[in-house]
């Protein structure tokens, strides 16, 4: 009895994601941002950051 009501329930919320994915509906407003630059050398001022976890090539002999 208890595990037809979660597949049940579970089915529910599903069908319901599935139709909110192919309607592209959200419970949010999405704020869209115009002129945003493609990649990061387009915009220059942003954050790059040499450092991270793995060794980086540093040049020289």
């Amino acid at each position: 009895m208890r595990t037809s009501v979660y597949g049940a329930f579970g089915s529910v919320v599903l069908m319901f994601l599935a139709w909110a994915q192919f309607t592209g509906w959200s419970p949010w407003g999405v704020d869209e941002i115009k002129n945003v630059p493609k990649s990061v050398r387009d915009n220059p001022g942003s954050y790059r950051s040499s450092y991270g976890w793995g060794r980086t090539y540093s040049g020289g002999k």
